[in-house]
Protein backbone atom coordinates (compact mmCIF):
# COMPACT_ATOMS: atom_id res chain seq x y z
CA UNK A 1 0.00 0.00 0.00
CA UNK A 2 1.41 3.41 -0.95
CA UNK A 3 1.92 5.98 1.78
CA UNK A 4 0.57 9.51 1.99
CA UNK A 5 4.07 10.93 1.71
CA UNK A 6 7.24 11.41 3.74
CA UNK A 7 8.13 12.85 7.13
CA UNK A 8 11.55 14.40 6.58
CA UNK A 9 13.76 14.86 9.65
CA UNK A 10 16.46 17.49 9.20
CA UNK A 11 19.85 17.79 10.84
CA UNK A 12 19.54 18.03 14.65
CA UNK A 13 21.10 21.10 16.26
CA UNK A 14 21.53 22.53 19.76
CA UNK A 15 20.07 25.90 20.70
CA UNK A 16 20.46 27.86 23.93
CA UNK A 17 17.43 29.84 25.04
CA UNK A 18 15.79 31.70 27.93
CA UNK A 19 12.66 29.70 28.66
CA UNK A 20 9.56 30.56 30.70
CA UNK A 21 9.43 26.86 31.55
CA UNK A 22 13.04 25.92 32.41
CA UNK A 23 14.75 29.31 32.80
CA UNK A 24 18.20 29.17 31.23
CA UNK A 25 17.66 26.24 28.92
CA UNK A 26 19.07 24.26 26.04
CA UNK A 27 17.12 22.63 23.24
CA UNK A 28 17.80 19.74 20.92
CA UNK A 29 15.97 20.80 17.76
CA UNK A 30 15.37 19.80 14.17
CA UNK A 31 13.24 20.87 11.24
CA UNK A 32 10.41 18.49 10.42
CA UNK A 33 8.95 18.64 6.91
CA UNK A 34 5.81 16.84 5.88
CA UNK A 35 5.94 16.09 2.14
CA UNK A 36 3.14 14.73 -0.02
CA UNK A 37 3.59 11.91 -2.53
CA UNK A 38 4.32 14.60 -5.12
CA UNK A 39 7.09 16.01 -2.92
CA UNK A 40 5.01 19.11 -2.23
CA UNK A 41 5.64 20.68 1.16
CA UNK A 42 2.58 20.26 3.36
CA UNK A 43 4.07 21.58 6.59
CA UNK A 44 7.42 22.71 8.02
CA UNK A 45 7.83 22.84 11.80
CA UNK A 46 10.56 22.84 14.45
CA UNK A 47 10.46 19.95 16.94
CA UNK A 48 12.43 20.40 20.14
CA UNK A 49 13.34 18.78 23.44
CA UNK A 50 14.15 21.39 26.06
CA UNK A 51 16.28 20.81 29.18
CA UNK A 52 17.95 22.91 31.86
CA UNK A 53 21.16 24.46 30.51
CA UNK A 54 23.35 22.30 32.79
CA UNK A 55 22.52 19.28 30.61
CA UNK A 56 23.82 20.85 27.39
CA UNK A 57 26.91 18.59 27.19
CA UNK A 58 24.71 15.48 27.09
CA UNK A 59 22.34 16.37 24.24
CA UNK A 60 22.85 14.18 21.19
CA UNK A 61 22.75 16.05 17.88
CA UNK A 62 24.92 13.41 16.15
CA UNK A 63 22.01 10.98 15.83
CA UNK A 64 18.44 11.15 14.51
CA UNK A 65 17.34 8.54 17.08
CA UNK A 66 15.29 10.82 19.34
CA UNK A 67 13.31 12.40 16.50
CA UNK A 68 12.62 9.15 14.66
CA UNK A 69 11.22 7.50 17.79
CA UNK A 70 9.30 10.63 18.80
CA UNK A 71 7.43 10.77 15.49
CA UNK A 72 7.32 7.04 14.71
CA UNK A 73 3.77 6.35 15.91
CA UNK A 74 2.49 9.56 14.31
CA UNK A 75 3.99 8.48 10.97
CA UNK A 76 2.48 4.98 11.30
CA UNK A 77 -0.88 6.44 12.29
CA UNK A 78 -0.98 8.86 9.34
CA UNK A 79 0.78 6.47 6.91
CA UNK A 80 3.90 8.50 6.12
CA UNK A 81 7.34 7.01 5.49
CA UNK A 82 10.22 8.60 7.43
CA UNK A 83 13.45 9.96 6.00
CA UNK A 84 16.34 11.31 8.10
CA UNK A 85 19.54 13.17 7.19
CA UNK A 86 21.78 12.36 10.17
CA UNK A 87 22.55 8.69 11.00
CA UNK A 88 20.42 6.52 13.27
CA UNK A 89 21.98 3.97 15.57
CA UNK A 90 22.20 0.75 13.53
CA UNK A 91 20.76 -1.56 16.20
CA UNK A 92 17.81 0.77 16.73
CA UNK A 93 17.18 1.06 12.98
CA UNK A 94 17.32 -2.72 12.55
CA UNK A 95 14.93 -3.47 15.41
CA UNK A 96 12.38 -0.84 14.41
CA UNK A 97 12.33 -1.66 10.71
CA UNK A 98 12.55 -5.46 11.07
CA UNK A 99 10.36 -6.11 14.12
CA UNK A 100 8.50 -3.19 15.69
CA UNK A 101 6.95 -1.50 12.66
CA UNK A 102 5.93 -4.67 10.74
CA UNK A 103 4.57 -6.56 13.77
CA UNK A 104 2.72 -3.70 15.46
CA UNK A 105 1.12 -2.57 12.18
CA UNK A 106 0.21 -6.18 11.31
CA UNK A 107 -1.66 -6.66 14.59
CA UNK A 108 -3.29 -3.19 14.50
CA UNK A 109 -4.02 -2.75 10.78
CA UNK A 110 -6.98 -0.38 11.13
CA UNK A 111 -4.90 2.11 13.10
CA UNK A 112 -1.27 1.78 12.01
CA UNK A 113 0.59 1.34 8.72
CA UNK A 114 3.76 -0.56 7.84
CA UNK A 115 5.99 2.37 6.93
CA UNK A 116 9.62 2.56 5.80
CA UNK A 117 12.60 4.25 7.46
CA UNK A 118 15.22 5.69 5.10
CA UNK A 119 18.55 7.29 5.93
CA UNK A 120 22.16 6.64 6.98
CA UNK A 121 23.00 4.36 9.93
CA UNK A 122 26.01 3.87 12.19
CA UNK A 123 27.07 1.38 14.86
CA UNK A 124 29.64 3.70 16.44
CA UNK A 125 28.90 4.05 20.20
CA UNK A 126 28.44 7.52 21.68
CA UNK A 127 30.28 8.85 24.69
CA UNK A 128 28.12 8.13 27.72
CA UNK A 129 28.29 9.12 31.39
CA UNK A 130 26.69 5.80 32.38
CA UNK A 131 23.79 7.08 34.52
CA UNK A 132 20.69 5.03 35.38
CA UNK A 133 17.25 6.63 35.11
CA UNK A 134 13.51 6.12 35.18
CA UNK A 135 10.52 8.32 34.45
CA UNK A 136 8.78 9.74 37.51
CA UNK A 137 5.04 10.32 37.44
CA UNK A 138 4.68 9.82 41.18
CA UNK A 139 2.23 6.95 40.67
CA UNK A 140 2.23 3.32 41.81
CA UNK A 141 4.09 1.93 38.79
CA UNK A 142 6.66 4.71 39.00
CA UNK A 143 7.29 4.29 42.73
CA UNK A 144 7.57 0.52 42.35
CA UNK A 145 10.41 1.06 39.86
CA UNK A 146 12.07 3.60 42.18
CA UNK A 147 11.87 1.40 45.29
CA UNK A 148 12.87 -1.73 43.34
CA UNK A 149 16.05 -0.08 42.07
CA UNK A 150 17.46 1.55 45.16
CA UNK A 151 20.61 0.37 46.93
CA UNK A 152 18.70 -2.13 49.08
CA UNK A 153 17.22 -4.08 46.20
CA UNK A 154 19.61 -4.06 43.24
CA UNK A 155 23.30 -4.20 42.33
CA UNK A 156 25.36 -1.01 42.17
CA UNK A 157 25.54 -0.63 38.37
CA UNK A 158 21.73 -0.72 38.14
CA UNK A 159 20.82 1.61 41.00
CA UNK A 160 18.92 4.75 40.08
CA UNK A 161 20.82 8.01 39.74
CA UNK A 162 18.26 10.17 37.88
CA UNK A 163 14.51 10.71 37.66
CA UNK A 164 13.11 11.94 34.33
CA UNK A 165 10.00 14.10 34.11
CA UNK A 166 8.50 15.42 30.91
CA UNK A 167 5.61 17.49 29.59
CA UNK A 168 4.69 14.64 27.24
CA UNK A 169 2.19 13.14 29.69
CA UNK A 170 -0.43 15.60 28.46
CA UNK A 171 -3.95 14.56 27.51
CA UNK A 172 -4.97 17.79 25.78
CA UNK A 173 -3.65 20.42 23.35
CA UNK A 174 -3.68 23.47 25.62
CA UNK A 175 0.00 24.47 25.58
CA UNK A 176 -0.41 27.09 28.31
CA UNK A 177 -2.00 24.59 30.69
CA UNK A 178 0.60 21.93 29.80
CA UNK A 179 3.47 24.32 30.63
CA UNK A 180 1.84 25.35 33.92
CA UNK A 181 1.27 21.74 34.97
CA UNK A 182 4.81 20.77 33.93
CA UNK A 183 6.39 23.50 36.08
CA UNK A 184 4.28 22.57 39.09
CA UNK A 185 4.82 18.81 38.82
CA UNK A 186 8.55 19.17 38.16
CA UNK A 187 8.90 20.78 41.59
CA UNK A 188 7.20 17.76 43.17
CA UNK A 189 9.54 15.39 41.29
CA UNK A 190 12.50 17.38 42.61
CA UNK A 191 11.18 16.88 46.16
CA UNK A 192 10.93 13.13 45.53
CA UNK A 193 14.46 13.08 44.08
CA UNK A 194 15.83 14.89 47.13
CA UNK A 195 14.33 12.28 49.45
CA UNK A 196 15.83 9.37 47.50
CA UNK A 197 19.17 11.04 46.70
CA UNK A 198 18.74 11.29 42.91
CA UNK A 199 19.10 14.07 40.35
CA UNK A 200 16.23 15.22 38.09
CA UNK A 201 16.13 15.58 34.32
CA UNK A 202 13.21 17.78 33.29
CA UNK A 203 12.22 17.89 29.63
CA UNK A 204 9.68 20.22 28.05
CA UNK A 205 8.81 19.42 24.44
CA UNK A 206 6.37 20.56 21.77
CA UNK A 207 6.04 16.96 20.57
CA UNK A 208 2.30 16.85 21.33
CA UNK A 209 1.74 19.45 18.58
CA UNK A 210 2.81 16.90 15.95
CA UNK A 211 0.10 14.38 16.85
CA UNK A 212 -3.56 14.66 15.92
CA UNK A 213 -5.80 15.62 18.81
CA UNK A 214 -7.38 13.79 20.70
CA UNK A 215 -3.99 12.04 20.61
CA UNK A 216 -4.82 8.36 20.11
CA UNK A 217 -1.25 7.50 19.08
CA UNK A 218 0.38 9.96 21.47
CA UNK A 219 -1.43 8.66 24.57
CA UNK A 220 -1.69 4.97 23.71
CA UNK A 221 1.99 4.62 22.80
CA UNK A 222 3.39 6.43 25.81
CA UNK A 223 6.56 4.31 26.03
CA UNK A 224 8.12 5.32 22.68
CA UNK A 225 7.13 8.93 23.35
CA UNK A 226 9.00 8.93 26.66
CA UNK A 227 11.92 6.88 25.33
CA UNK A 228 12.54 9.59 22.71
CA UNK A 229 13.48 11.95 25.57
CA UNK A 230 16.11 9.48 26.78
CA UNK A 231 17.61 9.32 23.28
CA UNK A 232 17.71 13.12 23.17
CA UNK A 233 20.02 13.06 26.20
CA UNK A 234 21.72 9.73 25.52
CA UNK A 235 25.21 10.99 26.36
CA UNK A 236 24.09 11.01 30.01
CA UNK A 237 22.04 7.82 30.44
CA UNK A 238 23.15 4.20 29.93
CA UNK A 239 20.20 2.30 31.51
CA UNK A 240 16.57 3.35 31.58
CA UNK A 241 13.66 1.65 33.37
CA UNK A 242 10.22 2.18 31.84
CA UNK A 243 7.55 1.52 34.46
CA UNK A 244 5.12 -1.04 33.06
CA UNK A 245 1.43 -0.80 33.82
CA UNK A 246 0.82 -4.45 32.96
CA UNK A 247 2.08 -7.81 34.22
CA UNK A 248 3.62 -10.04 31.56
CA UNK A 249 0.61 -12.37 31.47
CA UNK A 250 -1.40 -9.55 29.85
CA UNK A 251 0.97 -9.42 26.85
CA UNK A 252 -0.87 -8.74 23.59
CA UNK A 253 0.26 -6.74 20.54
CA UNK A 254 -3.34 -6.31 19.40
CA UNK A 255 -4.39 -3.16 21.25
CA UNK A 256 -8.12 -3.73 20.73
CA UNK A 257 -7.85 -7.18 22.32
CA UNK A 258 -5.88 -5.86 25.29
CA UNK A 259 -7.21 -2.87 27.22
CA UNK A 260 -6.84 -0.04 24.74
CA UNK A 261 -3.19 0.98 24.88
CA UNK A 262 0.27 -0.31 24.00
CA UNK A 263 1.45 -0.88 27.58
CA UNK A 264 0.32 -4.50 27.18
CA UNK A 265 3.41 -5.11 25.00
CA UNK A 266 5.97 -2.79 26.59
CA UNK A 267 8.42 -5.69 26.92
CA UNK A 268 8.48 -6.05 23.15
CA UNK A 269 8.53 -2.29 22.49
CA UNK A 270 11.50 -1.69 24.77
CA UNK A 271 13.44 -4.62 23.30
CA UNK A 272 13.15 -2.84 19.95
CA UNK A 273 14.29 0.50 21.35
CA UNK A 274 17.73 -0.56 22.62
CA UNK A 275 20.83 0.74 20.85
CA UNK A 276 24.60 0.46 20.99
CA UNK A 277 24.41 3.17 23.66
CA UNK A 278 21.26 2.50 25.66
CA UNK A 279 19.58 -0.42 27.45
CA UNK A 280 15.88 -0.34 28.32
CA UNK A 281 13.99 -2.51 30.79
CA UNK A 282 10.28 -2.90 31.40
CA UNK A 283 10.15 -2.62 35.19
CA UNK A 284 7.20 -4.18 36.97
CA UNK A 285 6.12 -6.75 34.40
CA UNK A 286 6.82 -9.42 37.02
CA UNK A 287 3.90 -8.44 39.26
CA UNK A 288 0.34 -7.08 39.33
CA UNK A 289 -0.65 -3.58 40.41
CA UNK A 290 -1.84 -4.64 43.85
CA UNK A 291 1.42 -6.57 44.37
CA UNK A 292 3.28 -3.35 43.57
CA UNK A 293 1.18 -1.46 46.11
CA UNK A 294 2.00 -4.07 48.72
CA UNK A 295 5.72 -3.77 47.86
CA UNK A 296 5.93 0.04 48.12
CA UNK A 297 3.65 0.59 51.13
CA UNK A 298 6.51 0.56 53.66
CA UNK A 299 8.68 3.04 51.76
CA UNK A 300 8.89 6.49 53.40
CA UNK A 301 9.22 8.48 50.16
CA UNK A 302 6.23 6.65 48.66
CA UNK A 303 4.02 7.38 51.66
CA UNK A 304 5.01 11.04 51.44
CA UNK A 305 4.79 11.62 47.68
CA UNK A 306 2.50 9.01 46.06
CA UNK A 307 0.36 10.80 43.48
CA UNK A 308 -1.97 8.61 41.41
CA UNK A 309 -4.59 11.26 40.66
CA UNK A 310 -5.11 12.21 37.02
CA UNK A 311 -7.52 15.08 37.59
CA UNK A 312 -5.14 18.02 37.19
CA UNK A 313 -3.43 16.28 34.28
CA UNK A 314 -6.84 16.16 32.59
CA UNK A 315 -7.47 19.85 33.18
CA UNK A 316 -9.67 19.61 36.28
CA UNK A 317 -9.24 22.65 38.54
CA UNK A 318 -7.80 21.56 41.89
CA UNK A 319 -10.13 22.05 44.85
CA UNK A 320 -8.82 19.30 47.14
CA UNK A 321 -6.31 19.59 49.99
CA UNK A 322 -4.17 16.48 49.41
CA UNK A 323 -1.96 15.39 46.49
CA UNK A 324 -4.82 13.09 45.40
CA UNK A 325 -8.47 14.06 44.96
CA UNK A 326 -9.75 10.75 46.37
CA UNK A 327 -12.77 10.43 44.05
CA UNK A 328 -11.45 9.79 40.53
CA UNK A 329 -11.22 6.17 39.38
CA UNK A 330 -7.42 6.04 39.83
CA UNK A 331 -7.55 7.42 43.37
CA UNK A 332 -10.40 5.12 44.33
CA UNK A 333 -8.69 2.05 42.89
CA UNK A 334 -5.52 2.78 44.84
CA UNK A 335 -7.25 3.63 48.10
CA UNK A 336 -9.53 0.58 48.00
CA UNK A 337 -6.61 -1.71 47.19
CA UNK A 338 -4.52 -0.28 50.04
CA UNK A 339 -7.59 -0.77 52.25
CA UNK A 340 -7.93 -4.49 51.44
CA UNK A 341 -4.16 -4.85 51.93
CA UNK A 342 -4.57 -3.34 55.38
CA UNK A 343 -2.16 -0.49 54.54
CA UNK A 344 -4.34 2.53 53.73
CA UNK A 345 -3.67 4.17 57.09
CA UNK A 346 0.02 4.56 56.12
CA UNK A 347 -0.95 7.09 53.42
CA UNK A 348 -2.60 9.84 55.46
CA UNK A 349 -0.22 12.46 54.01
CA UNK A 350 -1.43 11.98 50.43
CA UNK A 351 -5.05 10.76 50.71
CA UNK A 352 -8.06 12.02 52.68
CA UNK A 353 -8.43 8.81 54.65
CA UNK A 354 -11.04 10.25 57.03
CA UNK A 355 -13.37 10.98 54.11
CA UNK A 356 -12.81 7.47 52.74
CA UNK A 357 -13.83 5.78 55.98
CA UNK A 358 -16.83 8.09 56.45
CA UNK A 359 -18.12 7.08 52.99
CA UNK A 360 -16.46 3.67 52.72
CA UNK A 361 -19.36 1.76 51.12
CA UNK A 362 -19.94 4.50 48.54
CA UNK A 363 -16.23 4.78 47.72
CA UNK A 364 -15.82 1.02 47.26
CA UNK A 365 -19.00 0.96 45.16
CA UNK A 366 -17.74 3.80 42.98
CA UNK A 367 -14.42 2.00 42.54
CA UNK A 368 -16.28 -1.14 41.40
CA UNK A 369 -18.38 0.88 38.95
CA UNK A 370 -15.60 2.93 37.35
CA UNK A 371 -12.58 0.59 37.19
CA UNK A 372 -11.70 -2.26 34.86
CA UNK A 373 -13.04 -5.69 35.76
CA UNK A 374 -9.51 -7.06 36.22
CA UNK A 375 -8.75 -4.48 38.92
CA UNK A 376 -12.07 -5.11 40.67
CA UNK A 377 -11.72 -8.90 40.65
CA UNK A 378 -8.11 -8.66 41.88
CA UNK A 379 -9.22 -6.38 44.72
CA UNK A 380 -12.03 -8.71 45.78
CA UNK A 381 -9.64 -11.67 45.68
CA UNK A 382 -7.15 -9.95 47.99
CA UNK A 383 -9.96 -8.81 50.32
CA UNK A 384 -11.06 -12.44 50.75
CA UNK A 385 -7.47 -13.57 51.26
CA UNK A 386 -6.92 -10.92 53.96
CA UNK A 387 -10.35 -11.52 55.54
CA UNK A 388 -11.50 -7.96 54.79
CA UNK A 389 -15.29 -7.96 54.72
CA UNK A 390 -16.76 -5.85 51.91
CA UNK A 391 -20.43 -6.75 52.26
CA UNK A 392 -23.38 -6.22 49.91
CA UNK A 393 -23.78 -2.43 50.27
CA UNK A 394 -20.89 -1.41 47.96
CA UNK A 395 -22.35 -3.69 45.25
CA UNK A 396 -25.72 -1.94 45.58
CA UNK A 397 -24.06 1.46 45.24
CA UNK A 398 -22.16 0.22 42.17
CA UNK A 399 -25.07 -1.37 40.30
CA UNK A 400 -27.99 0.81 41.35
CA UNK A 401 -26.35 4.24 41.47
CA UNK A 402 -22.92 4.62 39.90
CA UNK A 403 -23.15 2.35 36.85
CA UNK A 404 -26.48 3.93 35.73
CA UNK A 405 -24.95 7.39 36.25
CA UNK A 406 -22.00 6.43 34.07
CA UNK A 407 -24.25 5.10 31.30
CA UNK A 408 -26.32 8.30 31.42
CA UNK A 409 -23.18 10.43 31.10
CA UNK A 410 -22.00 8.43 28.07
CA UNK A 411 -25.46 8.62 26.47
CA UNK A 412 -25.65 12.39 26.88
CA UNK A 413 -22.19 12.75 25.37
CA UNK A 414 -23.05 11.05 22.06
CA UNK A 415 -25.41 13.61 20.50
CA UNK A 416 -24.42 17.24 19.91
CA UNK A 417 -27.52 18.90 21.36
CA UNK A 418 -27.51 16.53 24.34
CA UNK A 419 -23.83 17.26 24.92
CA UNK A 420 -24.56 20.98 24.88
CA UNK A 421 -27.27 20.64 27.54
CA UNK A 422 -25.03 18.26 29.46
CA UNK A 423 -22.47 21.01 30.00
CA UNK A 424 -24.85 23.98 30.10
CA UNK A 425 -26.83 22.44 32.96
CA UNK A 426 -23.59 21.23 34.70
CA UNK A 427 -24.76 17.63 34.49
CA UNK A 428 -21.14 16.45 34.28
CA UNK A 429 -20.50 17.86 37.77
CA UNK A 430 -23.79 16.55 39.11
CA UNK A 431 -23.23 13.04 37.68
CA UNK A 432 -19.45 12.66 38.03
CA UNK A 433 -18.70 15.08 40.85
CA UNK A 434 -16.19 17.12 38.80
CA UNK A 435 -15.60 18.73 35.41
CA UNK A 436 -12.99 17.50 32.95
CA UNK A 437 -11.57 20.92 32.12
CA UNK A 438 -9.50 19.84 29.12
CA UNK A 439 -12.44 18.11 27.47
CA UNK A 440 -14.75 21.01 28.30
CA UNK A 441 -12.39 23.62 26.80
CA UNK A 442 -11.98 21.52 23.63
CA UNK A 443 -15.77 21.42 23.16
CA UNK A 444 -16.54 24.95 24.34
CA UNK A 445 -16.33 26.71 20.97
CA UNK A 446 -17.66 23.78 19.03
CA UNK A 447 -20.82 23.60 21.15
CA UNK A 448 -21.17 27.40 21.57
CA UNK A 449 -21.21 27.16 25.35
Amino acid sequence: MSTNGIIHIGKPYIEFTESVVNGKAVRLCTTIMKLSNDDELEKRTILYFEFEERFSAYLCNERSDAFVIALLVMAMEENYDMKFEVPMSERLYYQLSTYFIPLVSKHNPTRLSNIQLTGPITNKPMENLGKVATGCSGGVDSFYTIVRHNEKHTSSNYQLTHLVFSSTGTMDNNSERIAKYYRKQLEEVKRIAKDINCDVVGCYSNLHEFYRYPYWGFCNFFTPIYVSIVFAIQKLIRVYYASSGDPIENFNIDISAAHGDASSFDVFTLSCMTSENLSFYSAGTECSRIEKEDYIASDKATRKHLSVCGMELNGVKKTWKYLNCGICNKCLRTMVQFYVLGKLDKFGEVFNIKDFYEHKNQRIGLMMATNKDCYVSETIKIAKKNHVHIGITPYLWAWLIYKPKGKLARLLGRVRWMRRLYYKWNLDIKIQGYRNGAKYEALKKKLNL
